[in-house]
């Protein structure tokens, strides 16, 4: 059964695929696009778009392929993962794509395919004027040795143009690889960050996909989104167009429940508080009722029914990763993995327990960059004026550093949790710059800050798990307080700073306490 049918739609408005067809021009995606067709059309080398999880990276992808595709002096080709297991896996694929599997077979290294590959280049931009671009989708999973072979290729040039144009699409971890590869990044001649979608921008895509499917307001076909319902939409979603179109769906799925073509905001609400994912993003707090728990299982024997949809709650997509706790960090090589050191859980909270599970062991990893160090570190992460107590424990957790003063780039640090600590009444609010559920992004953004005015702040939710944020060092009772400090900060480099709360129940600091001032 065609749910969306009931609504007299032809298409399933709120399907969680890239459809260019519904791709919508919002400002900064459009601007996004432009930028990166002039940079390939002028053939400037490499291009990269890079934003968090769920900023309409692969449907931008889609639609920069379609753009391309009507242009016959392009020739386009698409790497959709580049989580190759070797280099030379990596090139094979390239040189099969741009001379043939056939011609590529004859090549036996690495080498080899990037002569083919130059040969190719050569001919065919030089000779026949052809624009080869080539596109990677999660480029995060990009090794280090095909970020090297990339940068080879962009030698590759004539006297005013590249011969090979490279697109990366990224989630922000690439950082870390431009980070320790620095004669790759320096190949950049277009970084282009997306940010999530505002208010306005939410009300017009989900009216631009609601209408791409079939409905028409004006003769009363199809649902009609409240403007409340919208703002509501945007709260939850932050404005990530994924989880909008995510959430979307699942809101027409509770309103065939109801009945009727209206969306008001409880609806939203209801639906936002069934869906796991969802609500790991959702900035307020939802605590569902009878008729929310009853209207979850009603969705869920609606999908049971419906033999195309019955994956419906799966929130798929490249880029959709679980979360998990810091405790099952991966091995740090050299690491004894299970060597647990006696400080990493101070012994006055062994016996706390976050809801079922124990206080994390680990808050997670940290990959060293030139100019990094350990004390600024700690001290970052835990807030103390005393780092050097700390290092003792970090050490027993990281027995493949011999000197605490010796760190080399390319290592990586698991930081120990301080215990798991219940939030004071005069650190309940934070001023925050950014959250993540991975330590090293959040970290990198503090470092910016010379005055070490930002730290970083890692709790456990007890629906999300661990959490990581960027805050400012002053933490304050109330809310009120806060938002007054909030208004007296200068411009910021990132996005506008939000207050955190941390009233929630079950909610524990993991790196809080440490030297922290309050009022």
């Amino acid at each position: 059964m065609d749910y969306f049918k009931l609504f007299q739609l032809e298409k399933e408005p709120f399907a969680n695929t890239p459809d260019p067809d519904f791709f919508y021009h919002s400002t900064r995606h459009t601007q996004c696009l432009q930028k990166v067709e002039l940079a390939i059309r002028l053939r400037r080398g490499l291009c990269i778009v890079c934003g968090e999880v769920g900023t309409g990276k692969t449907t931008l992808c889609r639609q920069l392929i379609r753009t391309l595709a009507d242009d016959a002096e392009m020739d386009v080709h698409l790497v959709l993962d580049p989580g190759y297991d070797s280099t030379q896996d990596f090139a094979a694929a390239i040189n099969e794509m741009t001379n043939g599997v056939k011609s590529a077979r004859s090549c036996a290294t690495a080498a080899e395919h990037k002569e083919m590959i130059k040969n190719h280049l050569f001919e065919a931009g030089v000779n026949h004027n052809q624009n080869i671009v080539l596109i990677i989708d999660e480029g995060q999973k990009l090794p280090a040795g095909c970020a090297e072979f990339l940068r080879e290729l962009l030698n590759y040039e004539t006297n005013d143009s590249k011969l090979l144009q490279i697109v990366i699409f990224a989630q922000n971890e690439i950082h870390d690889l431009l980070d320790a590869h620095p004669g790759f990044a320096d190949r950049i001649a277009l970084f282009h960050r997306l940010e999530p979608l505002d208010r306005r921008e939410t009300k017009e895509l989900i009216a631009h996909r609601l209408k791409k499917a079939g409905s028409s307001p004006k003769q009363g076909a199809g649902p009609y989104f409240t403007k409340r319902a919208v703002s509501r939409i945007h709260r939850i979603s932050r404005g990530y167009p994924r989880t909008i179109i995510h959430l979307g769906h699942h809101v027409l799925l509770l309103l065939l429940i109801k009945g009727g073509t209206r969306v008001d905001p409880g609806l939203v609400s209801r639906a936002a508080a069934g869906l796991a994912h969802v609500r790991k993003q959702t900035p307020g707090r939802f605590r569902p009722g009878i008729k929310t728990l009853a209207g979850t299982a009603a969705i869920c024997l609606i999908a049971a029914g419906m033999g195309a949809y019955a994956l419906w709650p799966v929130f798929s997509g490249p880029e959709n990763r679980q979360r998990v706790p810091a405790v099952s960090e991966a091995h740090v090589p050299g690491a004894h993995q299970t060597h647990t050191p006696e400080k990493a859980s101070p012994p006055a909270d062994q016996g706390m327990r976050l809801g079922n599970k124990p206080p994390p062991e680990v808050l997670g990893r940290i990959r060293i960059n030139e100019n990094d160090n350990l004390w600024e570190m700690i001290g970052l992460i835990y807030g103390t004026s005393n780092p050097g107590a700390f290092v003792e424990t970090v050490l027993g957790l990281n027995p493949h550093i011999k000197d605490p003063n010796q760190i080399r780039p390319g290592q990586e640090i698991r930081l120990p949790a301080a215990g798991a600590l219940q939030p004071q009444s005069k650190q309940r609010f934070w001023i925050a710059q950014k959250t993540s559920d991975t330590l090293d992004p959040v970290y990198r953004l503090a470092r910016t800050k010379a005055d070490n005015s930002l730290r970083v702040l890692s709790y456990w939710d007890p629906e999300s798990g661990i959490c990581h944020a960027v805050v400012h060092r002053q933490s304050f009772p109330t809310r009120d307080r806060a938002a007054a400090a909030m208004e007296t900060l200068g411009p910021e480099t990132e996005k506008p700073p939000f207050i955190l709360d941390l009233k929630k129940d079950g909610l524990f600091l993991l790196s809080a306490g440490q030297g922290a001032t309050n009022r």
